[in-house]
Order: structure tokens, then C-alpha cells, then sequence
């Protein structure tokens, strides 16, 4: 079974987001139960790669094995989709959620080989279009929660398959005293992190950047954590034991819905217990393994949720451990889950 997971975005190293760590650790855990598995995806252009752009070279791809599976970028992944399907022969496309998904969609269906949508989110302004129930379509989603909006948005029954991941690669060695922010943006909640930080003077934060910033927002943010003095400011990390080492609660604020909560699970490992807001699927991933709030509170009660969590560490971080291991442990069986689901669909 050759598997092809295609998005618009960029995959690793070039962009380091749930997306594509979770697209990354899917394809190792379908490797060892024998599929073989590849990935197409968006270019993350340098100045010299705007040359290509500007070229019309839709079709260029640019071929590595550096992840231990062929990851094929070019500057339009639905331009190219038909050629990279062909060279590599896939059994099977899995459509993943992207800039324009529904394109990408109708790109995949007119090579004629057997297509999956895996939904990672539930943003309806990057379809590019629409999504409707069809029989050559078989819909996967990330969480039950990603699972019922896109049944209450557009009808679809969606087989829903969590991310998975590998534990070792996030057990750090000890734990640390920060509180530990992921991805300074502005839907991931960073307006009300620095004002928990202001309000927790003698709180240590130390935030993590993970999707690619604009140097001027970058500039702005970095600015605010020097003048308030208790804010460390990390560049995107390929090992993320060292962060996970100085963290000892994981804050996840996010103004929008979150489908799962990938870093969640990655934190809890950890038994790094976690304060996220009351949005999407966070409340379930969260579950006894931290607490959750309406991002809509004063920073007040933010803030007394926070130093509970950090005075409370140890019961806890317990029960944060014991549910993100229960879910690590679960990842050959959702993988074979996963390609027993393709294998069906592609027969069909």
C-alpha cells in the first residue's frame, strides 16, 4: 500500500506546527506495519526560490529522503499532484487540510486514484470551495470534535483518527518552573499570555516560537517580553526535550477552536499539567490532565487557575502523565486503524 499525504503548506524542517509533526510521526508508524508512505507538499521559498515562482514552474518539485521518506515540495502541490502521483505510483492520495483545500480535492480526484480528506481543523474560509458527502471520498478527522462540525457544517461522516506521536521524542530528563507558551500568535492567545505575565511578575514564562512569524510581529512581541523582564523568548526548536525540560505548566489560551491540542499531549507526557481555554476539542484533550477557561475571563481568574496548577503540580501532573500515555500507547493501533480504513477505500 503506498500512501501519498498531500497539503499545500510547507512540511518539516521548513515549518514546525501540529500539522506537520503529526504528518511526520503518522508516516514513521505506518512504515513499521508496512506501508510505504510518502508526502507532497507546499515550498517554503528563499529569495532565490522566488525566481522559480516567478518562473511559472508550477510543476517543479524538489525531491529529498531526509525524514526518512520521500517528501516531494514544489511551489504549487496541486499543479503537481498528478505528475507525483504518477512517478511514485501511489495505492491511495490522503488529502490533508491546507490554504485551499478543496482544489486540492478536485486535483487529487482527476488523477483517478482513490481519495481520502484528513481534516485537521475546521476553518471554512480555507476551503477554497466546499466539501460535500461523496462515496469516492472517504473523510477522516482529527478529533471527535473536528468530526461533528464538519457533520453540522457539511453533512460528512468522518472516521476520526487523533494524532499520534512517539513518546521518546518528547520525554524530557527533569522537569523545570516556567510556564510555557507555544506559538506567539495571535489566535493562539499571546495578548493574554503577556498580560498573565504582567500580572505574575514573579512567574517565569519562556515562550516558544513554532509557525513561521513576520519579522515585524516578531519584533513587536520580543519587545513586550523584554520590558516586562519575565518572558525568555525561544526561536522554533527541532528537539522539543529541552523546552519541555524547563516547563512546569503548559499555558494554551487559543482564541480559536483548536481541533485536538496536539502540544497537549506532547506537555503531558511530561506531567506537565496544562491551563487552555475552554475552546474546541481542548476541553476533551485536556480532560483531568489540567484545567480549562473561557478565553473570554479577566486575567484575574486566568491567573489564580495558573498558580493552582503551579502549586498543585504533582496531582496534577499525575493524572496529565497517565492520560497522555494512555493516548502514546494507543498510536500502532490507530495507525493500522488508519490503514486498514485506506486499504478499504482504495479497493473499493
Amino acid at each position: 500500500m503506498r500512501v501519498l499525504f498531500v497539503s499545500d503548506y510547507p512540511h518539516l524542517p521548513d515549518i514546525k506546527g501540529g500539522l506537520q509533526t503529526t504528518t511526520h510521526d503518522l508516516c514513521q508508524a505506518m512504515g513499521v506495519i508496512g506501508a510505504e508512505v510518502a508526502v507532497l507538499c507546499g515550498l517554503s521559498l528563499t529569495a532565490a526560490q522566488d525566481e522559480i515562482a516567478g518562473a511559472g514552474l508550477a510543476h517543479q518539485t524538489f525531491s529529498d529522503e531526509a525524514l526518512g521518506y520521500l517528501c516531494m515540495r514544489a511551489v504549487s502541490p496541486a499543479a503537481a499532484l498528478p505528475l507525483a502521483a504518477a512517478a511514485w505510483n501511489a495505492s491511495i492520495i490522503v488529502v490533508q487540510s491546507g490554504n485551499s483545500l478543496s482544489p486540492m480535492v478536485l486535483a487529487s480526484l482527476r488523477t483517478g486514484r482513490p481519495t481520502a480528506v484528513y481534516l485537521h481543523n475546521v476553518e471554512v474560509h480555507q476551503l477554497g470551495g466546499m466539501l460535500i458527502p461523496d462515496p469516492s471520498l472517504l473523510y477522516l478527522a482529527n478529533s471527535a470534535f473536528t468530526a461533528d462540525r464538519w457533520r453540522a457544517l457539511c453533512g460528512l461522516h468522518c472516521h476520526v483518527i487523533e494524532p499520534v506521536l512517539h513518546a521518546e521524542k518528547y520525554l524530557a530528563s527533569d522537569g523545570g518552573s516556567r510556564v510555557l507558551f507555544v506559538n506567539p500568535m495571535p489566535i493562539k492567545g499571546v495578548q493574554l499570555m503577556f498580560a498573565l505575565a504582567e500580572h505574575c511578575p514573579d512567574l517565569p514564562f519562556l515562550v516558544l516560537e513554532s509557525w513561521n512569524l513576520d519579522p515585524h510581529w516578531r519584533a513587536y512581541c520580543q519587545q513586550r517580553a523584554r520590558s516586562l523582564g519575565n518572558v525568555q523568548w525561544l526561536g522554533p526548536q527541532d528537539d522539543m526535550r529541552g523546552v519541555y525540560a524547563q516547563a512546569r505548566v503548559l499555558l494554551m489560551p487559543s482564541v480559536w477552536e483548536e481541533s485536538f491540542g496536539r502540544t497537549v499531549i506532547e506537555a503531558q507526557l511530561n506531567g506537565i499539567p496544562v491551563l487552555a481555554s475552554h475552546r474546541g476539542a481542548l476541553p476533551e484533550t485536556v480532560g483531568e490532565g489540567g484545567l480549562t477557561i473561557d478565553p473570554h475571563e479577566p486575567v484575574e481568574v486566568w491567573a489564580d487557575a495558573l498558580r493552582r496548577l503551579m502549586g498543585g503540580h504533582e496531582s496534577f501532573g499525575a493524572a496529565a502523565r497517565y492520560r497522555a500515555e494512555s493516548h502514546a500507547a494507543n498510536t500502532p493501533l490507530v495507525a493500522a486503524q488508519l490503514l486498514g480504513l485506506l486499504t478499504e477505500h482504495a479497493l473499493r
